[in-house]
């Protein structure tokens, strides 16, 4: 009983102190550069920079602004740290923007994610070590699937029940994934301008051609993240009656315009293992 309890208050301990070791051996290097598209919704963009300044794990957050008509709320910077914000005013208004960098990316690691998206800091700091074993790909929170109509012959945008059903999926959205910043670039220099242009016009679409770049260039499937994620508003293109007829006509278009359908299908998971978890696979191979 006693050597149980022993082994026991020594597991404990071992938890303890790795977790200590990991908050303490956060560096500069060991962040990330978040990337919001934010279009008048001031509230939502407040309360996400207000929230996101206590993220250690952040480095930068980089505002991507595309309003023509009114001008960013550089106010706001002074209450924040120095550095710790900037709004990126874009002369066009595009969702393209949200790729388009104008000025330095300070993190290998670039968050990409809406302004309603609220992923806590631990989450965060836990999918960047996840990234940091899968830098050529998506890692990211919200996978999809797609699938061929052998009916009509036209590639299928799947909703996330699919995904959540099987566990498989090959697109991982935009809407909160990390990436490496070199895709960036890539984004402008392999979209073709057709596919930008109707990106700009319907605003829809911008996730799944940079989750087609990423996909052609890696040749390997994105790495899905088990994290609480909350959205504070709701509505949005996805609320549409056309949102899954228009997505599938992308996935198609992006095929025939790249002649190519570089989607590798994922099966994996990655979650967490809890204290209680750990405690017995350790139990199991000391008993």
């Amino acid at each position: 009983h006693h050597l149980t309890m022993n082994r026991l208050f020594c597991a404990v301990c071992y938890c303890l102190l790795l977790s200590s070791t990991v908050v303490a051996e956060l560096k500069p290097e060991d962040q990330l550069t978040i990337r919001v598209n934010t279009f008048r919704r001031l509230d939502l963009i407040k309360y996400f920079l207000d929230y996101y300044q206590t993220c250690d794990v952040i480095r930068q957050v980089q505002v991507v602004w595309s309003d023509q008509v009114n001008s960013p709320p550089t106010d706001w910077l002074q209450n924040y740290p120095p550095g710790k914000y900037m709004f990126e005013v874009h002369k066009t208004d595009s969702l393209n923007n949200r790729f388009k960098v104008l000025d330095n990316v300070p993190t290998e690691a670039v968050l990409s994610i809406d302004d309603d998206l609220i992923v806590p800091c631990e989450d965060l700091a836990y999918s960047l070590q996840v990234w940091k074993a899968n830098k050529n790909v998506l890692v990211g929170f919200s996978p999809r699937m797609h699938t061929y109509d052998v009916i009509v012959g036209n590639q299928r945008y799947l909703n996330w029940q699919y995904t959540w059903w099987s566990g498989i999926y090959t697109i991982m959205l935009t809407k909160a994934a990390i990436m490496h910043r070199d895709y960036l670039p890539d984004y402008e220099k392999l979209v073709p301008q057709e596919m930008l242009t109707q990106i700009t016009t319907h605003r829809n679409c911008e996730d799944i051609a940079m989750a087609h770049v990423v996909a052609k260039q890696s040749d390997a499937a994105p790495v899905w993240v088990h994290v609480i994620i909350y959205e504070v508003s709701t509505g949005g293109i996805s609320s549409g009656t056309s949102h899954f007829e228009d997505r599938s006509k992308c996935v198609d278009q992006l095929k025939t315009l790249t002649k190519s359908s570089p989607w590798v299908t994922g099966y994996q998971k990655v979650m967490r293992i809890s204290y209680l978890d750990w405690f017995r696979y350790w139990w199991m191979d000391n008993k």
